[in-house]
Formats: structure tokens, sequence, C-alpha cells
């Protein structure tokens, strides 16, 4: 049995046609549409042999999830995209019907999903540490066999990797991924571990170094940290065992526990309290482009939204409360710069504030400390003037978070970054520095990632664009191509004098002996920027024939004259 536990805000689905021959019977109140708010979400597969002993594992785990995320209403939702080995209808419904009963007498508020239908649904995921996790629960016979099966063969996890493109639409990172060379998922390696191909390599580095100029910037210092770790940090941060579904299961090293890390954060606090010691050293603002591992089951994952691997554009500023107000400006600050240089205008707010009143066990500390921290980021955001809108009782039991929500390509809201005011943790941590009158203090901490993770921002830069992605960010800036073989020595001369005017320009050529129709169309279908053509005019008068993305073409241009404009767009990062 596979599930996937989801902390939202609201969920509403309702059953749109059949999906098996024979779905449960639907009373008239079960046909509509049904909104559930402020519920714990399961989505479960049912497989092949699941027996009573899974199911009674299943209920205490959303016993467990539920107790921990203080969540009274669960939705049972069969969701089947989770697995290959599903089990027989029938007995799945019978195990989904057993789970809701139990669970009702345990005095959970349940309401589950009609079984065999096609649904559409609509949920919005609270974000917190435990709002998203997933489990695999197998049996005892299923446990003892593994082993045996992996001495005779390996298996692979998941099964075939397939891109169905039917289903897909044209501007879909996966196949843009796939058709431009940016990224590839391969068996062998497994779901959800995409390969970063030579030209995705180029795209996803050219974003880390742009990042990394605009954070020194800001006053940024970047780290690095390892990818293993001892269990006891975990342990210390509350990662294990809280977060555990999360993590890949520990490495025995000299008889300790080791594990892949899941977060950059409780790294960035070690490096903290061994360099700063006192009031005067804050702000310190510590970067990294920070790999970490999640473990996500195959089922859910795809391309590169959702992947086990991920390396993220992480910070964290370690402050007093004095300067809480500055810093966040300066982080919107940066959202915004960043931005624009991405072509991303249609961005905005959203602030997760705590509520105390309805809701006062959720959030731990000193709640002065909370409300100071509330009016604090509201003023920055109302001095940086851009929309925002407030969420009160969604602030995380931790601090409070800044979503930064877009439109994606399918004009669906979702959230591309996430900044998070962290006022528990360095209590539980004792990460501290000495005031002023020489007593120790606890900072606040600001968690921000401007591009969340490289993995999905490469995806919807992908989409957004449709794969023509600005001058600075192409992996291939531009192709130069011979009308006729007579043309190739000019064709290669031009090239090379590019490349000696314009460092690290991105040229490539064609010089295939086929009609240039032809490499025009390869070009094209490459989404490259720019493609220069040298034919015997071109060659005779020393100029060029230039044919830009959106098929415009433009003759007798000088390359003194072409080479300024582009080293202009590439300094612009256009």
């Amino acid at each position: 049995m596979r599930i996937i536990t989801l902390h939202c805000d609201y969920i509403k689905f309702k059953p749109v046609k059949k999906a098996i021959k024979n779905p449960e019977e639907l009373s008239e109140e079960r046909k509509i549409e049904i909104i559930v708010k402020d519920p714990l979400v399961v989505l479960t597969a049912i497989e092949k042999g699941d027996n009573d002993e899974i199911v009674k594992q299943l209920i205490e785990s959303i016993k467990k999830t539920a107790s921990e995320v203080k969540a009274k209403k669960i939705v049972l939702y069969p969701y089947a995209h989770l697995s290959s080995q599903l089990a027989d209808p029938s007995t799945a419904l019978e195990y989904l019907v057993e789970a809701e009963h139990v669970l009702k007498k345990e005095g959970f508020e349940v309401t589950r999903a009609p079984f065999g239908y096609y649904k559409e649904f609509e949920l919005k995921c609270k974000g917190h540490p435990l709002s998203e996790l997933s489990k695999e629960f197998r049996n005892v016979e299923q446990q003892v066999a593994l082993p045996v099966q992996k001495t005779k063969k390996p298996s692979k996890e998941g099964g075939k990797i397939i891109l169905d493109r039917r289903t897909l639409k044209p501007n879909d990172h996966r196949i843009l991924g796939e058709d431009l060379g940016i990224f590839h998922l391969s068996d062998e390696d497994g779901s959800g571990l995409p390969l970063w191909l030579p030209k995705g390599e180029i795209l996803r580095n050219q974003l880390e170094i742009y990042m990394r100029e605009v954070e020194e910037k800001y006053g940024y210092q970047y780290v690095y940290t390892p990818h293993i770790t001892k269990g006891q940090l975990y342990e210390k941060t509350g990662h294990v065992p809280y977060y555990a579904e999360n993590m890949y299961p520990p490495i025995q090293i000299d008889g300790i526990d080791y594990y892949l890390k899941p977060m950059n954060c409780p790294h960035h606090h070690m490096i903290f309290n061994k360099i700063i010691k006192s009031y005067k050293d804050l702000p310190i603002r510590l970067a990294e482009a920070g790999t970490v591992y999640r473990n996500e089951l195959s089922g859910v994952t795809y391309g590169l939204m959702r992947v086990k691997m991920i390396t993220q554009n992480d910070a964290h500023i370690y402050l007093i409360p004095s300067q809480l107000k500055s810093e966040i400006l300066n982080v919107l600050n940066m959202f915004e710069e960043v931005y624009k240089v991405m072509g991303i205008n249609d961005f905005w707010f959203r602030l997760s504030l705590p509520d105390f009143k309805s809701n006062p066990d959720k959030y731990s500390g000193d709640q002065k400390e909370w409300n100071f921290a509330s009016e604090e980021i509201r003023k920055a955001m109302k001095e940086f003037g851009k929309k925002f809108t407030e969420e009160k009782g969604e602030a995380a039991f931790y601090g409070h978070k800044i979503d930064v929500q877009i439109k994606n390509s399918q004009g669906k809201e979702e959230t591309i970054a996430t900044v998070q005011v962290d006022i528990v943790i360095p209590k539980k941590l004792d990460i501290t520095y000495v005031d002023e009158k020489g007593k120790k203090q606890f900072p606040l901490i600001i968690h921000r990632a401007i591009l969340g993770s490289y993995e999905r921002f490469v995806a919807f830069l992908l989409e957004k664009t449709e794969g023509k992605l600005p001058l600075w960010l192409s992996p291939i800036q531009l192709r130069v191509i011979d009308f006729t073989d007579r043309n190739t020595n000019a064709a290669q001369k031009t090239s090379e004098h590019l490349k000696n005017e314009i460092p690290k320009l991105r040229v490539d050529s064609d010089f295939r002996s086929t009609t240039v129709s032809d490499k025009i169309r390869d070009a094209s279908l490459m989404k490259i920027p720019y493609i220069i053509v040298i034919g015997d005019k071109e060659e005779k008068n020393n100029t060029l024939a230039v044919r830009t993305r959106d098929g415009k073409v433009k003759y007798n241009i000088k390359l003194s004259d072409f080479i300024k404009e582009i080293k202009e767009k590439i300094e612009k990062r256009e």
C-alpha cells in the first residue's frame, strides 16, 4: 500500500465519469461537488498482497499524522496513480471502507471520496514541514521476498519510464526537456532522478552563476555543506522521527547512523554557531546551492517538478529583532530584481500569519515575539508596495511564511518560492549570540530561496517560455550555417571571429552537405535565438544574414554591429 498525506486548507472534488466497469454506487449527495475544510487528505493506492495487517498500519499511520498536524477531519481519497500493482477493485474498496469505519470510531470526521470514478479535484496544501508525507506499507511476506528478488536480478523501480506525449501539452517541460536535450529520465537511474544533459547543465549553471552574483551583491556569503551527516544532528533538529518518512534510511558507518540530508538549514545553523559570537556580527546571510534528498514515492515523481534529489537556491539570514523589517525588505527587493531578469512580472505575495485566538496550541514560543514579527513583516510588505494577501492562521508552527504566487502556463495559481521567518528553532537548537549587555540572546532566522529549487524553476521557465529561453540562458546562443559548400570556409572564419570577440559565447555551426532550409529547420526546432547564414553575397560583402527565432531575417548586417548588439544583450541578460 502506498499513500500520500496532505494537510490542506481545503479539498473539493466531484465524480465526473466511471473509471472502472463496476464502481461503487453513489447516493445523490455523493454525486455533487464536496468541499472539506482543514482536512488531512490521504491519497491511497491499495496494492496486490495488501491484507488486514496493512490496513491496521494505514490506520495507525493516519492517526499519528493527524495528531501531529492537529487535524480532526480525514479525507480518504483513492488514488490509483501511486502504483502500477493495484489490488482488484472489490478488495481495494473493502479496505477503504474498513479504514473509514475504524477512523470514525476513533472520533475523526471522515469523508471517503467515490471509488471507481474519474474525479475533478482541487486542494490547497498548507506547506508546513509535515504537510506532505509519502509512505509505503508492506506485509511480512513482501518484506521477506525482497532480498531474494535482489539476489536474482535487480528490479526496476516503478517499471519503465515512459513519456506519453498524447496526454501532454506541447509546452510541457518533460517534452521540451527531452526535445531540447535539457534532461533525461533513465530506467537504470530510477524515477525522480533526472540526468542533466550538457545543454541542461549549461542552463542550470547560468542560473547558479547569476544567483551567486546577485546574492553576493546583497551581502550573502557562500558556504558548502556535506551530503551526509550523523543522525544525532537530525534527532536534535526534529527531522528524526517527525520527518523520517521523507528521509532515506540511514547508512551505517563505524556503527553510527548517517543520513542523506533532507534540508540545508541544520548545517547552516552549525556554521552560525562556529563563526558568530556577538550582535555586532549580525545580520549574517549564508547561501548555498545545496542539494538535498527526499524519499518520494516513484508514483508521484514527474519530470523536474517532483524529484528525489533537489538543489535549492537556499539561504539563511540570522538577525536581531530590530533588523527584521530591513532584512525582509532586502529579500523582497531581491525577488523583484531577479524575477524581472527572468521575465516574471505577474507575481504577488501571500503572508501567512498566526491565529492565537482560534488555534493557540499550534504555535510554539512567546506570543509577544510572534506579534512583533507579524507587525514588522507587515510593515515591510506595505513599504515594498507590491500586492499581497494575508492568511490568518496559516503560519507554520515555527514562524511566519511569505509565499510567492504566480500563474503557471495553464493559468493556475501556484507557489514558486517561500520565505519563512523562524522564531522557534533557534531556541530549540540553542543558537545564540551575545547582545550589547553581554547576555545570550536567540536570533531570528529568515529561510529563503528566491528560485526555490533549480529543478522546479527550470521546469517552470521551460513551460513559461515554451522553450524559447532568453539569449543569456540559451544553451546554444547562436548557430552559423553555410549556404553551400563553397561558403564553408567563410562561415568557419565568421564563427571563429565571433568566439574571439565575445568570450564564452555559446556558438556552434552546421556545415553539413544538405540544404540550407534543412539546416534552418533543425536550428529552429532547437529554438536557437540567432541563426547566421553565410552565402555568396555575405562572403563577398563581408556581411551577415541574421535570422532570429521568430523567423524574421535581416540582411547586410555588419559583423561589428552584430557583435556589439549581442554583447549588450548578454551583459544585460536579455
